[in-house]
């Protein structure tokens, strides 16, 4: 297609709209092969991406993005002199779509590390991107050493924190940034869920928040606080639970190592649901491993006193109730709804921090 050459917010807003109306198309083949794929070499399950795919369209409607913009007070496209390098993780289908739209937002040149978990999806955005006459110098690779020779003034980091200095070491080895460029770095891994009762909107909401994806992304419940013991719904959980994997199957399958903590719960005497693919154990201890998730018995106090002791990895805090959106000042928390869970909106702050609002900041 032939690109025209905008000067106003406007006008790269609505190329911006344009963008994402072409890429979630149903009949957008470039994405449906993508999709094909991905999940032909069991990258990823289809009812994942789908879900994912569905929630990205519903929270990137014009009115919602056009808000995140004004919120941040950005004048669109006005970062068109800075490269930025996103690393993007690979827990997740397309995980790292926020990061791109956010540098399509503001103008600047995208550099992606895009993960090999998922190499096929995410560049049919950016390709969708250009056809509009955004990111169209974007270059991107599943490997770092293609990069060589773009110096970014920002980096953004999605991933474990275990990976941080060997990723860091590449992009030093390759010389990918400025000596003075920012670093934003997001290693959170999990979330926790204050739930007061086992009423069916509780219920349904609480097994998407834990066993979407797996429970491997940084939304995804790891820790739930109640005052109702597990003893007291494993039975009425394990039948949501049940329902949601004959419709959503469990892609992955644990290690053995998880039958062998089954066996330990059960000889110390920690209450806990065994349902062969995933564990849920009473303890009070946070997320270490995968396909576990620990539920303690306690009420708001329990969780402030949680949120104290600093646990690494926390990203957010849901509350069952949409009318008890508690927030704890003193530690500049707020809980979200845990219906919103697994469909965070456009805007929403991973790990405390609004990406295009740290994008301007920072180039």
């Amino acid at each position: 297609m032939q690109n025209k050459v905008f000067n106003s917010s406007g006008d790269y807003l609505e190329r911006f709209h344009a963008s994402l109306r072409e890429w979630f198309r149903p009949d957008n083949i470039e994405l449906r092969e993508a999709i094909e794929k991905t999940v032909h070499e069991n990258l990823f399950s289809f009812q994942d991406i789908k879900h994912q795919i569905l929630s990205l369209k519903k929270a990137t409607s014009k009115e919602k993005v056009d808000y995140w913009v004004g919120q941040q007070k950005i004048n669109p496209g006005q970062l068109k002199s800075s490269d930025v390098l996103a690393l993007h993780a690979g827990n997740l289908p397309i995980v790292g779509f926020q990061d791109v739209i956010a540098i399509a937002l503001t103008g600047a040149r995208y550099m992606g590390k895009i993960s090999r978990r998922d190499p096929y999806i995410l560049p049919t955005l950016i390709r969708s991107f250009r056809r509009h006459g955004l990111l169209e110098n974007a270059v991107w690779s599943t490997r770092l050493s293609p990069l060589k020779g773009f110096k970014a003034k920002a980096v953004i980091f999605s991933g474990s924190s275990r990976s941080i200095d060997s990723v860091l070491e590449q992009i030093y080895k390759f010389s990918l940034l400025e000596e003075t460029a920012a670093h934003l770095m997001r290693t959170a891994h999990f979330s926790m869920a204050y739930i007061e009762n086992d009423d069916s909107e509780t219920m349904h909401n609480l097994t998407e928040a834990v066993f979407r994806y797996g429970g491997k992304g940084c939304r995804s419940v790891g820790v739930v606080v109640s005052p109702l013991r597990l003893d007291r719904v494993k039975c009425h959980f394990t039948d949501y639970i049940e329902s949601f994997w004959l419709n959503n199957p469990q892609h992955l399958k644990p290690p053995p190592a998880l039958f062998h903590r089954f066996a330990y719960n059960k000889a110390v005497g920690h209450p806990q649901m065994w349902l062969d693919h995933f564990l849920i154990e009473e303890t009070e201890i946070m997320p270490e491993d995968e396909f576990v998730c620990h539920w303690i018995q306690g009420d708001k106090d329990t969780i402030r006193r949680i949120l104290q002791k600093k646990p690494k990895g926390l990203q957010s805090i849901y509350s069952s109730s949409t009318e008890d959106l508690f927030q704890f000042d003193e530690l500049s928390i707020k809980a979200e709804p845990l219906s919103s869970a697994q469909t965070p909106p456009i805007d929403w702050k991973p790990d405390g921090i609004d990406t295009i609002g740290w994008l301007k900041a920072n180039l």
